[in-house]
C-alpha cells in the first residue's frame, strides 16, 4: 500500500505543479480563462493526490503495525528523488516565479474577485433609507 501510495500522490504533485505552470502562463490558452476550467482540471488532480496520500498514510500505519512491506519505504523514497528531479528538470519553482514578474504578480483572473470601482466623473448612490412601518417624511 505504501509503494502504490507514493507513486499516486508522486504523479498527482507533479500533475499539480504542470497544472500550475499551465494556468499561470502569460501566455496561457483561451480556454484557460475562465475559472470553472481551472477548478474542473484540479478536481481529478486534488482527488488524486488525495488517494494516494491517502494509500501512502494506510502503508505507514500497517507498516507501524508490524504487518506491511518494509520494502515499501525504498518505493517512497525512490518516488521522492524522481518527483524533485522532475521537479528541477522541468524549473517548475522558477518558471512560476517568472511567470509572477511577467504578470505583475496578479493572476491573470484577479479582476473577478475586485470590488467594482466608480468612475471619477460618477457620484456614488446615497445610502438606503431604513424601512420602518411608517411612511418616512421628505424634509424640504
Amino acid at each position: 500500500m505504501l509503494a502504490l501510495g507514493s507513486c499516486i500522490a508522486g504523479v498527482g504533485l507533479l500533475a499539480t505543479g504542470l497544472l500550475a505552470l499551465l494556468f499561470r502562463h502569460p501566455k496561457a490558452p483561451r480556454w484557460t480563462r475562465p475559472e470553472i476550467v481551472a477548478m474542473l482540471a484540479c478536481v481529478p488532480v486534488t482527488v488524486t493526490t488525495g488517494l494516494g496520500l491517502g494509500y501512502a498514510a494506510f502503508g505507514v500505519s500497517e507498516l507501524l503495525k508490524g504487518t506491511g512491506d518494509p520494502r515499501g519505504l525504498l518505493v517512497l523514497a525512490g518516488v521522492l528523488i524522481v518527483l524533485a528531479l522532475a521537479w528541477r528538470g522541468l524549473r517548475i519553482g522558477q518558471r512560476l516565479k517568472d511567470y509572477a514578474v511577467v504578470t505583475g504578480d496578479l493572476s491573470p483572473r484577479a479582476y473577478l474577485a475586485t470590488e467594482p470601482t466608480l468612475l471619477v466623473d460618477e457620484t456614488p448612490p446615497p445610502p438606503p433609507q431604513p424601512r420602518t412601518g411608517r411612511p418616512q417624511r421628505e424634509v424640504a
